[in-house]
């Protein structure tokens, strides 16, 4: 006999199979790119196929939980709260009684998808129960954003850390210190969870933070340097004559910078500098005094 949390979220995910798992516009161009336009039911045969490996991919896609059954099941799976152990049981009760997936298509066609024990396992591994946000940060969530402490929750359980006491502590003073009129709280946030599950155990959150607005304002000055250049040459040029040019999108790397910039500020009281090193044509000294000179000061 399972307990009711297990039971009341073993309930919920197998309503959000069977009802549909919500598919977005990344899926549907996989589809459409791969095979073309297909109706529901060629796509239903076509992920039936056990020896088809692109099938296989498909299939990988279509029962990932994505952002809308993420959220759709946060409500439950926070107040389940479950542990490690917990989650490997509701996955194994899952596996005893499995659910009839679908697929639902942004244009509202479902299909079967056919779900096998290891399908199900990935599936509540995706999911992650046990990744619970600590109870002070839930609450600190709900009374300083209240609109959106649902999605940033279950933003947490999907890209957030595992907390350890460091990680809980830093986000716990983002959370209190971040000015509700500063522009973008969501993304800030999100990019705050993204940062402390990236940042490997045992390392302090904040100098490692300083380090990468560094490295973000390095990227952002690369990637306005190759636009330069592509605005004088061209991609074949360049290749030709030597240079590398890496992917940096300036805009990408501009707003990731901006948000890593108000969380040091939020968190610090001061703006973000650049820490890394830096140099400057300081002109040619003849002496030692023209030295101290041009760094500002007087030789004793």
């Amino acid at each position: 006999m399972q307990d009711q949390p297990i039971q009341d979220l073993m309930a919920a995910i197998i309503d959000i199979l069977e009802t549909g798992l919500p598919q977005d516009a990344a899926v549907l161009h996989f589809i459409h790119s791969t095979y073309g336009e297909l109706r529901a039911q060629q796509l239903a045969a076509l992920i039936a196929d056990p020896d088809d490996p692109q099938a296989e991919t498909l299939r990988e896609l279509l029962l990932f939980p994505g952002p809308d059954t993420a959220l759709a099941l946060e409500p439950t799976m926070e107040r389940a709260r479950l542990s490690v152990a917990a989650t490997a049981r509701l996955a194994e009760a899952l596996v005893e009684n499995p659910p009839r997936a679908a697929a639902l298509m942004p244009d509202g066609t479902r299909f079967p998808v056919p779900l096998s024990p290891e399908r199900i396992r990935r599936f509540v591994d995706r999911l992650a129960p046990q990744r619970n946000l600590p109870e002070p940060l839930v609450r600190l969530l709900a009374e300083r954003f209240p609109h959106d402490a649902v999605p940033l929750a279950a933003a947490a359980r999907q890209i957030g850390p595992d907390w350890s006491p460091g990680a809980a502590a830093f986000f716990q003073t983002l959370l209190v210190k971040l000015a509700p009129e500063v522009p973008d709280i969501p993304g800030i946030l999100r990019f705050g969870l993204r940062f402390l599950a990236d940042t490997p155990p045992g390392t302090p959150p904040l100098p490692a933070l300083s380090a990468r607005y560094s490295q973000l304002l390095a990227q952002l000055r690369r990637a306005r340097q190759q636009e330069e250049a592509l605005a004088k040459s061209n991609y074949e040029t360049l290749i030709m004559a030597g240079a590398r040019l890496p992917y940096l999108h300036a805009p990408d790397i501009a707003r990731e910078l901006g948000q890593a910039a108000a969380i040091l500020e939020a968190v610090t009281g001061r703006p973000a500098v650049d820490t890394g090193a830096s140099c400057q044509n300081m002109g040619i000294a003849a002496s030692l005094e023209q030295v101290f000179a041009a760094f500002g000061e007087e030789a004793e």
